[in-house]
């Protein structure tokens, strides 16, 4: 009963979300008071109201996003019963290790934590107030020792790796700390419970880790690592893409080989079974667009598990994702062409 409860709430959720129709008009647009007008009337309308008091142009977008996206998220796990909300909570901690990564990276290239801030996703698990803090830091090591000050869970397996940071000033040591902490954590979670639906949301992370893998090794095989340092990065907890093949993969003599194996996965026929290899970029991207095509299926006639709660979540994602980008190019003064090109595809939010 109590996921059918849940599903009848995501459904009128689910109902809110812009639709595809509603992206192309969007598309149209020429000025970001353009943007803002639309906006007005759709379920962005009280956060710009709210928002229109302090900030202005593109800075109200931004904001606006950010808030509605705490709003109904916020929503989602309230009406979410206790069994339920357990799995929701391991699905958007995913967006708070983004955000994490983000302000690392942001840190570590020097940029400001007004630059920084554009980049993040909504926090819900993770206090506004916490991101703040983070970004007032102007060294990875300020962050841990703010996240140590805060008794921050995340401080342990970044302190494990910070004295090699330092040495040697690579960002894939933390962020792969960050990574593989999550996953690890969400292994045991999903050993313990072992249900259905804990297995759903297991599948659904472990698309996002084989993808990850994919293209980690894909950048592996291009710039010719040879140094069993090659295998350090590969994640556990993939759902088609083992370790065991993750290793594989790495192994490739050169980019040739690396398409043969590929080419014996699932995700090759998925996307159409290319007839070159692609890029390590332009394979992140189709895999990406999968990654969402997949996430976001919609099936309404399963109201006894928490797919259709899943589902809803990315779609939001994919939503706030692409009228960021709407934003950013009516900024920019960009083509319509190249916004769509980094537009996550309509079709799966259809």
């Amino acid at each position: 009963m109590s996921y059918e409860y849940l599903n009848t709430r995501v459904r009128v959720m689910l109902a809110k979300l812009l639709k595809p129709k509603e992206f192309e008009a969007l598309l149209e647009l020429r000025e970001l008071d353009e943007l803002i007008d639309a906006l007005a009337d759709t379920d962005y309308a009280p956060e710009l109201e709210h928002c229109s008091v302090e900030f202005s142009g593109y800075e109200l977008i931004e904001q606006t996003i950010l808030r509605n996206g705490q709003r109904v998220f916020t929503r989602l796990m309230r009406i979410a019963p206790e069994d339920p909300r357990q799995l929701l909570e391991v699905v958007l901690e995913r967006f708070e290790i983004f955000n994490l990564k983000t302000i690392l990276r942001g840190i570590h290239v020097g940029a400001s934590p007004q630059e920084i801030a554009r980049s993040l996703y909504p926090s819900l698990l993770f206090s506004p107030a916490f991101y703040h803090e983070l970004l007032q830091r102007q060294t990875l090591r300020a962050v841990l020792d703010y996240l140590l000050s805060v008794g921050h869970r995340y401080y342990e397996p970044l302190a494990r790796v910070f004295p090699e940071y330092e040495r040697t000033q690579k960002l894939a040591v933390v962020e792969h700390a960050l990574d593989s902490f999550y996953f690890g954590h969400v292994q045991e979670l999903f050993t313990r419970r072992g249900d259905t639906n804990a297995q759903i949301v297991r599948d659904a992370l472990g698309l996002e880790v084989d993808l990850l893998n994919i293209v980690y090794a894909r950048r592996v095989v291009e710039a010719g690592v040879d140094s069993e340092e090659r295998y350090r990065y590969i994640l556990e907890g993939g759902r088609h893409i083992s370790k065991e093949i993750a290793v594989e993969l790495v192994n490739s003599a050169g980019v040739s080989e690396f398409w043969r194996k590929f080419a014996r996965t699932p995700y090759f026929r998925k996307l159409g079974a290319p007839r070159e290899p692609l890029s390590a970029p332009r394979l992140q991207e189709r895999l990406e667009n999968l990654l969402y095509a997949e996430l976001c299926r919609l099936e309404l006639g399963r109201l006894f598990d928490i797919q259709l709660a899943l589902s809803y979540i990315w779609r939001k994602s994919a939503e706030m994702t692409n009228l960021r980008v709407i934003a950013s190019g009516l900024l920019r003064h960009t083509s319509r062409a190249h916004i769509e090109e980094n537009l996550i595809p309509l079709e799966v939010l259809a």
